[in-house]
Parts: C-alpha cells; sequence; structure tokens
C-alpha cells in the first residue's frame, strides 16, 4: 500500500486511474490497486489463450471529474472506498454497495439514500445526472 495526500489522490482519480482506499493514516489516505477476485486457480497458459481485446475508449471527462469530486468527499470523511473504470463509465464502491455513474447514476446495494455515506455525496450525484437508487431483486 502506498500513502499518498488527499489532492494527489484525487489527482490520480481525475486521471481515470484504477484505485483503492484501504485506509487512512493521519492525512495521508493508503491506496492499492484494485484486484478482482479470483475464483479457484488459474494457469498463465489458460490466461494467455483468452481473446485479447482492445478497449473501447475511457470514461467521459464529466465522469472523471464527478470521481474524482465523490472521492474528495469520501476522502474527508475517512471512508474507504474502490474507484474503477470502464468504457465511458465510473464506478464507485463504497461498503457493500456502488455507484455508477453512466448517462445518469445509478445506486445499489443501499436502502435508500439517506443511508451513509450517500448523504455527504448527492449534490455531486445530482448535479451530474438522474440519480436512480436500484432495489434488490426478490
Amino acid at each position: 500500500m502506498e500513502r499518498i495526500s488527499l489532492s494527489a489522490l484525487v489527482e490520480r482519480i481525475k486521471a481515470g486511474e484504477n484505485l483503492e482506499v484501504g485506509g487512512y493514516e493521519g492525512e495521508y489516505a493508503l491506496v492499492d490497486r484494485v484486484r478482482g477476485i479470483v475464483k479457484g486457480d488459474i494457469s498463465a497458459e489458460e490466461l494467455s489463450d483468452l481473446k485479447k481485446r482492445r478497449p473501447r475508449g475511457g470514461p467521459a471527462k464529466k465522469q472523471l471529474e464527478a470521481a474524482g469530486e465523490i472521492a474528495r468527499r469520501l476522502a474527508e470523511n475517512k471512508i474507504a472506498f474502490k474507484v474503477v473504470f470502464g468504457p465511458r463509465e465510473a464506478t464507485i464502491r463504497v461498503g457493500r454497495g456502488f455507484i455508477r455513474l453512466v448517462d445518469g447514476v445509478r445506486i445499489a446495494g443501499f436502502s435508500s439514500l439517506d443511508e451513509e455515506p450517500l448523504p455527504l455525496i448527492i449534490d455531486v450525484l445530482e448535479k451530474y445526472g438522474d440519480v436512480k437508487l436500484l432495489k434488490p431483486l426478490k
């Protein structure tokens, strides 16, 4: 894990870097690369057999700006989070839920917009676009 300042954290996110903030030490955030989940053993040979694809673009500037502001607010309140960018989208994972910035905002894993940490960032989300709270499937 790497220790970086809040301003450096926001700049790296605005540059489109996938990051995981695992904790805080004083004024510094403890940052690591985002790691996926691997279920089962996969050999290097099996990985090389997978079709290699060219990424279809990155996140839009508006998504980078919004993700940077959300990261600033979460870091100021010492909340652990993960930011992952994809083609034309940004996903912020917080606790057991996530916030996806696409055409609008999709929020999943939260029971209401009043659940922490959403009140800290709801104004940024509403400024970005239409906010929809996705309900779990029954």
